[in-house]
């Protein structure tokens, strides 16, 4: 961990109102497999491992896959930038092995709830991840 971009998460959490609780008051349940019915026809593709009930959105009209905490282009606690595994995951081994159904969609953007855009395509963003979690 770097002092420094820790902080900064730590800070942009609290301005965000990160310690403040917020109750949900309607969920609608969503698997992997289903297109919705809504503009761009989002497909949901489950990403077990990262938390229960994780699933990315692959927007084919726009060429994007939101894939949330599924995979980070910075990480939180170092700075470190470029595709790799989301920290903070219930089953690591399990969310990279998840991966791999994003890259049936051929997206060219990967948008994750962590870090910039990557416009290099999904299969690109999915291999550097693998190889990240294979570092020690």
């Amino acid at each position: 961990m770097k002092l420094g971009p820790m902080l900064g998460f730590l800070a942009y959490t609290v301005r965000k109102g990160g310690l403040r609780t917020h109750w949900l008051t309607e969920v609608t349940e969503l698997h992997g497999g289903e297109t919705l019915d809504l503009p761009g026809s989002p497909r949901i593709i489950a990403l077990p491992g990262h938390s229960e009930g994780s699933i990315a959105v692959f927007v084919p009209s726009v060429d994007a896959v939101f894939v949330g905490d599924g995979l980070t282009t910075r990480h939180v606690l170092t700075g470190v930038t470029g595709p790799a595994p989301a920290p903070f995951t219930d089953e690591p081994a399990e969310a990279i092995a998840s991966l791999s159904a994003l890259v049936e969609t051929g997206a060219t953007w990967v948008l994750p709830g962590h870090g910039a855009p990557f416009h290099g395509g999904v299969a690109a963003a999915v291999s550097a991840v693998e190889t990240a979690a294979r570092r020690p």
